[in-house]
């Protein structure tokens, strides 16, 4: 888990209605075709990196697996890298760690992301 304060985190939180948002529009490209395993992949490297790069580097390895989409892949991280300004204010003004705040808000949209695809590719047909 990284360490951020309880301020920090709470901030997030409260932030989720965005981020449910951001999470539905990284998603959208992925509608016909259950792509779950490789997002929850994405989100478990999210959650146990500090490092933006890293993360960005594994979606492009999946696509290059051709277990993505590459269009999609370099959309996705254009998305997530593009929530670094959301992370550089909110950690400017509680002085956390931006790059902390950055991958706890990418962690959060993609499991997010996880429940919207699942939504899109299961849900909607169990009704």
């Amino acid at each position: 888990m990284r360490k951020l304060d309880a301020t920090v985190r709470q901030e997030i939180a409260a932030r989720d209605d965005e981020w449910v948002k951001a999470a539905r529009e990284l998603v959208n490209g992925l509608q016909s075709q259950d792509k779950e395993r490789q997002l929850r992949n994405i989100q478990s490297i999210a959650e146990g990196s500090n490092s933006w790069a890293a993360l960005a580097l594994f979606i492009r390895y999946q696509a290059a697996r051709n277990e993505l989409d590459k269009q999609w892949a370099e959309e996705a991280i254009r998305r997530l890298e593009n929530l670094q300004r959301d992370a550089q204010s909110l950690a400017a003004s509680r002085r956390a760690d931006p790059k902390a705040v950055h991958m706890e808000i990418v962690s959060r949209v993609l499991g997010y992301a996880v429940r919207w695809h699942v939504w899109d590719v299961k849900g909607k047909e169990a009704g």
